[in-house]
């Protein structure tokens, strides 16, 4: 397989570049002079840590598919950790290919994976539009579904109980009333964090709004105007959008060899 090839079903299936989302880093960052290149062993990882390299660097990988980037911003100075990080790729020729919010907005991305874990029924995209006002489908409307095809009611104590089990969580913060009753949800995965979101989830009459991350003003702004907020681990539901895409892309090239380096989460809970 050449470079090339995993390059054109990533931008265009698996994770499109059109719903990059303004200015973040999307595609190649680092050594992808050659698209002709072959590849034979491809990486796919959360995030670029080092032990991630390390992992890289000792199979001989050839290509990283990283959710994040080596870094966030532009940077205008190398700090210690990003040196190690450059000094450890140039023991071996390996090319980083970063997905970010494309993935979460992708058909069988981050959103999409979490409502199927959660035995959510998706009704339709949750789109916003990005800074060239192309509509990005971040995040799915979804009804809930009960097990047993039962006729009882989802409250948000209930959805927060199955969050927990299938995300094997031991503590979910949540906003909300656990009695309440949950009758239409917005999911976005991934670890954004935006009012205007939760703005538009209500006026399409969301009760629930659940994603990877909660900040204080969003917290806040969701009790005010009474949005059940739950916040999930973005990295439990993102490994499991990524081995998903492992799968795919072991079926589409048979003969190339794809691993998924599985980081733990850097987040340690206290009981």
């Amino acid at each position: 397989m050449f470079l090339q090839q995993i390059q054109s079903i990533l931008t265009h299936k698996l994770s499109p570049k059109i719903f990059k989302l303004n200015s973040e880093i999307y595609g190649f960052q680092y050594n992808h002079n050659r698209t002709d290149k072959s590849i034979k062993k491809v990486m796919l990882t959360i995030d670029l840590s080092i032990r991630a390299l390390h992992f890289a660097v000792k199979n001989k990988i050839n290509l990283i598919i990283s959710y994040h980037g080596l870094f966030r911003n532009p940077t205008e100075k190398f700090n210690q950790d990003l040196i190690n990080k450059l000094t450890l790729l140039t023991k071996y020729p390996i090319a980083i290919f970063v997905l970010n919010s494309s993935f979460i907005a992708a058909e069988g991305g981050v959103s999409d994976t979490l409502a199927n874990v959660l035995y959510l029924d998706i009704k339709r995209t949750f789109d916003i539009k990005n800074d060239k006002d192309i509509k990005v489908p971040i995040g799915r409307i979804c009804t809930p579904k009960n097990y047993l095809n039962n006729n009882q009611k989802l409250t948000l104590e209930n959805l927060i109980k199955r969050i927990k089990t299938h995300l094997e969580l031991t503590h979910v913060s949540y906003i909300g009333d656990l009695k309440k009753i949950v009758n239409k949800v917005c999911v976005v995965g991934g670890d954004i964090s935006n009012l205007q979101y939760l703005k538009k989830a209500k006026a399409l009459d969301c009760d629930c709004y659940i994603t990877g991350r909660i900040d204080y003003f969003s917290a806040i702004y969701s009790r005010d105007i009474s949005l059940a907020l739950i916040e999930t681990s973005h990295y439990s539901i993102e490994i499991l959008a990524l081995k998903k895409m492992c799968n795919i892309l072991s079926l589409e090239f048979p003969y190339v060899e794809f691993t998924l380096f599985e980081s733990t989460d850097p987040f340690n809970i206290y009981i």
